[in-house]
């Protein structure tokens, strides 16, 4: 009904009682024709078909985001985002079934947030503030605006070049010689942006602070190649630590092995020891003296690997 009824009418309809009241055969409650919204689908064949508007009037639209043309009228407003729209779905950007629900949303938006932020975005300034932080506050938080958000990040973006960046790499090109380290490469970026951003050399305030920082770069440069040596110093401390817990953790893994074999040894030879008294065959006795032997043998290694483990827990605390 919002479609052919006035937006007054509907407005005053808030119960289901009030809305079965309107009277839909009175022409005064009929919205203009002029203004009569088909969807938007039809609304969009319809101006591929009249094509009154060329590419780039339409994208001027795109003023739709700002936050002082915003408030001065829904039913602009609403024409102007009807376009963008037009023009992401013509791009391939959002998909045609989707506008309609974000032109809803937009109203709903109109109606609701900006109404109730009214100075906010009547006092936005574009020099001071920026657009996407302004959005971010105003409408990201919004689940009932999801869908025109994402419309609003997708046009905010379509406007940014790369030529900032690419500049960047010319400056890069030109200040990279042979051997330059990283931090070398950033504090020649940091000047050169300063001289840019200040408006040339002659420009520069030559503060205290600053002569300064300059009349004591060797002793900073030698106080950072002290703190690189510590670094290197400690890295190597920690290797070495890190190294000897390993073979710390290896020796104490073997001496449990040798243990547990030492013990089954042990074990097996007392069972033949007691078979060969149970049936008397001495066999069985050579076999138990045999396994003795052979534990009895682990048994020095394992003495030998408790000393060296001894060491090297003396060594690991003696290590700073």
């Amino acid at each position: 009904m919002e479609k052919f009824i006035k937006p007054s009418v509907m407005k005053n309809a808030t119960t289901t009682v009030k809305l079965l009241q309107v009277d839909l055969t009175d022409p005064v409650n009929h919205m203009d024709v002029t203004k009569l919204r088909v969807g938007f689908v039809t609304e969009r064949g319809l101006e591929e078909h009249m094509k009154k508007n060329s590419g780039a009037e339409r994208l001027k639209k795109r003023s739709v985001l700002d936050p002082r043309v915003l408030l001065k009228s829904k039913e602009v407003s609403t024409r102007k985002c009807t376009t963008v729209l037009r023009l992401l779905v013509e791009t391939g950007r959002i998909e045609e079934k989707c506008c309609d629900e974000i032109i809803r949303e937009f109203g709903h938006f109109y109606d609701h947030s900006l109404m109730s932020a009214s100075d906010s975005f009547r006092d936005f300034n574009p020099q001071s503030g920026r657009l996407d932080e302004f959005y971010q506050e105003h409408l990201s938080n919004k689940a009932e605006c999801r869908h025109l958000w994402e419309v609003v990040k997708l046009v905010l973006v379509l406007s940014h070049g790369q030529a900032s960046v690419e500049r960047g790499f010319s400056i890069n090109k030109e200040v990279m010689v042979e051997n330059l380290k990283e931090h070398s490469l950033i504090a020649q970026r940091v000047i050169n942006d300063h001289v840019h951003s200040v408006g040339g050399l002659l420009n520069i305030a030559y503060t205290k602070e600053l002569l300064l920082s300059a009349a004591s770069a060797r002793q900073k440069y030698h106080i950072y190649l002290d703190d690189q040596r510590r670094l290197k110093q400690d890295e190597k401390k920690t290797q070495k630590r890190k190294g000897m817990m390993e073979e710390i953790t290896q020796m104490k893994a073997k001496k449990k092995r040798m243990e547990e074999d030492i013990r089954v040894l042990m074990k097996s030879a007392d069972n033949n020891a007691e078979k060969a008294e149970s049936q008397g065959q001495l066999s069985f006795i050579s076999k138990s003296n045999g396994l003795r032997r052979a534990a009895k043998e682990k048994e020095r290694h394992l003495e030998t690997l408790e000393r060296q483990l001894t060491d090297k827990l003396k060594e690991l605390r003696d290590t700073p």
